[in-house]
């Protein structure tokens, strides 16, 4: 069957169009159906494919008023009703048309051009029709003219009629119509059917209903977790159909939505928001969106499995930061509040103390520890290079660049936390980009022109004075007061000394090849005297050691003696590159009143730097 059927009423109208399509070759099917059968005609023939009906008159009216189906009615021409007077006069000069609300009007005025007595009245059933045709033989009208049904009633009161045909013109206009109008009912349909397999391959349930609170919509995901098929619901009244969602209807009078409500429907635990649907600012019905609560747990465990499988994680709890010391407690504390907020935050601390380890408790104890942590070492990488680590690069942007491009860390980030280790090594110009990314939350890859928002938490990380370096004019003073919102400083592990035995410890058991080591007190005091320059990956480092050269259990002294002979001649290969100056050393102790540690800060040198200088001086 085509898209297109004609329904004819009668086989006048029947003749007529299989007329008009062999004279135009018009591709549409015909199908006879009485006026009062129409509308149980046209059910069937949706059935089989029809998608626009084409019908006259009375039965065209019915059609619209009882299917949902276009309707092209085949509009009565000025010619139709001439020739149909022509064969009506011979009956007389008095003439009634009769007929419904959609036939041509004014065909009274036609009288005094035709030397006729000519009426026209409205109908609108066949009771009223037949009350119409009585009044018109009472008023002595000689004929009427109509169609199938009227001439019908004529015939049984006796009265001469004549039938109203249908011109091939009007056929064929009405068919044109018709065909227009099926490339918007194929293209709605297009669309529809682009949305019903979006809403149904989300694995998001989708309820709708309108104002009166009608079930008009439920996608396959929704079915699927509701336990219905779709004949159950859609047409339904919501409160009635499915009464765990009942409260939906309340969106229609509040003008609000509701979101991330938990409920049980049956066996399932649902996460339920509830959206209102507005056109041109008035509520027009409401949807639900349901999702699975196990199934979302779920997928929340595959994106983190595969951000761990590609290092987009940080590891590390507050937990698992060794030491009982007063310094390190309050340093975990003030990291512990930095992780409540989303401000930035600058730690300064010497290489070794375990700044990459804070970042990574301060993200997991943060709301953005669901999202990636992605760290950077910005020494690490030439100025070019880490440009586009940062930032990412389109494709064609340089010689080599990646085929379609590549994410910078920024947008690996996003919804989660970003590592800046070593950023006082930034260069200048790429300061000022960082800056941008700062001050505007969003990145331009390297050889594009559009901007990508990106929503990241930015730690910071260096072992530079960033106040000396700005003095100096090596560091944006503008990108410092950026970073150096949330300060926090790691001690050095010479400022926590009560926690090298339980770190040196822990080392041991972490690289032991058979068997933790037995840490004699001659060693812990030892452990406990050295300044540990490289902090806290210098303790590890030599437990690595030890633990691969010490014999029969435990670590001898000559060991870690040779250790500290090693690094002493480091130091003092360091001494003679510094140059420091007697008088500045002089004036710096001076002013600190003898404290060769803090001196040694001041000058920017190592405590046993500063030692060995005095030492070489005071033999000289």
């Amino acid at each position: 069957m085509t898209k297109i059927v004609l329904i004819a009423p009668n086989r006048e109208i029947a003749q007529s169009a299989a007329a008009a399509k062999d004279a135009f070759r018009l591709d549409f099917d015909i199908c006879h159906g009485a006026m009062e059968a129409a509308p149980g005609t046209v059910a069937a023939l949706r059935g089989k494919g029809a998608k626009v009906i084409i019908s006259r008159g009375g039965t065209a009216l019915l059609i619209k008023q009882k299917e949902r189906i276009p309707v092209v009615e085949i509009k009565m021409s000025l010619g139709d009703a001439v020739r149909a007077i022509e064969v009506a006069r011979q009956y007389g000069s008095r003439i009634m048309f009769v007929g419904f609300l959609n036939h041509v009007q004014d065909l009274d005025s036609l009288g005094p051009l035709l030397g006729l007595d000519i009426g026209q009245t409205i109908i609108r059933d066949r009771q009223d029709a037949e009350a119409q045709i009585k009044a018109a033989k009472a008023g002595g009208y000689d004929v009427i003219i109509g169609g199938a049904v009227q001439c019908e009633i004529a015939e049984k009161l006796a009265m001469p009629a004549v039938f109203l045909q249908v011109g091939l013109q009007s056929v064929y206009n009405a068919y044109n119509e018709a065909k227009a109008l099926l490339e918007v009912v194929l293209e709605e349909e297009r669309k529809t059917e682009e949305i019903r397999a979006l809403l149904d391959n989300t694995g998001e349930g989708f309820v709708a209903i309108d104002r009166a609170g009608h079930i008009t919509l439920v996608n396959q995901s929704a079915l699927r977790l509701l336990g219905y098929a779709r004949e159950e619901l859609v047409g339904k009244p919501v409160s009635v159909a499915l009464p765990g969602l009942a409260n939906l209807k309340a969106v229609l009078q509040e003008h609000g939505s509701g979101k991330d409500e938990v409920i049980t429907l049956g066996k399932q635990v649902l996460l339920y928001n509830k959206i209102p649907l507005r056109h041109n600012g008035e509520t027009i019905g409401a949807m639900a969106t349901l999702k699975d609560a196990k199934r979302l747990s779920e997928e929340e465990g595959k994106i983190r499995v595969k951000q761990h499988l590609s290092g987009l994680y940080a590891k590390y709890r507050f937990s698992d930061i060794i030491g009982a010391s007063k310094v390190l407690a309050e340093a975990k504390r003030i990291a512990a509040s930095y992780a409540r907020v989303h401000s930035t935050v600058l730690i300064t601390s010497e290489s070794g103390t375990g700044k990459e380890m804070f970042t990574q408790s301060i993200h997991n104890a943060s709301p953005r520890s669901q999202g990636p942590f992605v760290a950077v070492n910005c020494a690490a990488l030439a100025p070019g290079i880490l440009e586009s680590e940062l930032f990412g690069y389109a494709e064609g942007a340089f010689s080599g660049a990646k085929k379609g491009g590549k994410m910078g860390v920024f947008e690996l980030a996003h919804g989660g936390t970003i590592f800046l280790d070593e950023v006082g090594e930034v260069s200048s110009a790429l300061q000022e980009k960082l800056l941008r990314v700062l001050q505007e939350r969003c990145v331009m890859r390297l050889g594009d022109d559009k901007v990508i928002p990106v929503d990241v938490r930015v730690v910071a990380a260096t072992n530079k004075d960033l106040v000396r370096e700005v003095k100096e004019g090596r560091f944006r003073e503008d990108l410092f007061f950026r970073l150096n919102v949330l300060r926090l400083t790691i001690p050095p592990l010479r400022e926590r000394k009560e926690d090298i035995l339980a770190l040196a410890q822990a080392f041991l058991k972490k690289h032991a090849v058979d068997r933790p080591l037995a840490v004699s007190a001659s060693v812990e005091a030892l452990l406990q005297h050295y300044d540990w320059p490289g902090n806290i990956r210098e303790l590890e480092n030599l437990m690595e050691r030890l633990s691969i050269i010490s014999e029969r259990g435990e670590i001898r002294e000559r060991d870690l003696h040779a250790y500290f002979s090693e690094m002493e001649g480091l130091w003092a290969g360091k001494a003679d590159e510094v140059k420091l100056d007697a008088d500045e050393v002089t004036r710096v102790l001076a002013l600190v009143k003898g404290n060769k540690t803090k001196a040694a800060v001041m000058l920017g040198v190592h405590r046993s730097t500063l030692w060995r200088f005095l030492n070489d001086k005071n033999g000289d």
